[in-house]
């Protein structure tokens, strides 16, 4: 039963997510990853926890050659995260808030604040961040994982982790 649920909310959200991406001519647009890790484990009575996150980006590319300079870029972060009580271990139901930094290849850095929410309760479900220093100041980036899981041993241990192998981020 908890597999089917998490089966059902990974593919609803992946719908969801991969539904709304559409390029459109831009700052900037990148492929990455990312992997948030949770502590303590996030399970169907604990329901806030510390929130790390790792990630990068890759192949970017600025279509109207403002940004053309930044191909990739390494991220880091941290915040909490929150999710409604009773919820099955592994549902990737929750809002996460952060505070990040992402290290370009040129060695430029851009902080950002970001909300993931996945919490059809708690609004509308969105990754998007907004760029408050360095490159892409006052843009915003919206991101639509293509895949998305968490930690193989959460059935039994708690959902410690949330990554996604590959996404699309839309800067604007």
């Amino acid at each position: 039963m908890k597999i089917r649920a998490l089966l059902l909310a990974t593919a609803l959200l992946t719908t969801l997510f991969t539904g709304t991406a559409q390029a459109a001519q831009g700052d900037l647009a990148c492929t990455g990853n990312f992997q948030f890790n949770f502590s303590p484990a996030l399970t169907a009575t604990t329901t806030t926890a510390t929130a790390d996150v790792g990630g990068g980006l890759v192949d970017c590319f600025s279509a109207n050659g403002t940004y053309s300079r930044l191909k990739s870029g390494v991220r880091t972060g941290v915040g909490t995260v929150s999710r409604p009580l009773g919820l099955a271990p592994c549902a990737p139901v929750m809002t996460i808030t952060e505070g990040a930094v992402l290290t370009w290849n040129t060695g430029e850095t851009s902080t950002f604040d970001i909300t993931v929410n996945t919490d059809p309760t708690s609004g509308a479900l969105t990754i998007s961040a907004y760029f408050t220093s360095g490159p892409l100041a006052g843009d915003t980036a919206n991101a639509y994982p293509i895949i998305l899981h968490p930690n193989l041993d959460c059935g039994l241990h708690g959902l410690t982790q949330l990554t996604s192998d590959l996404l699309e981020v839309f800067w604007a």
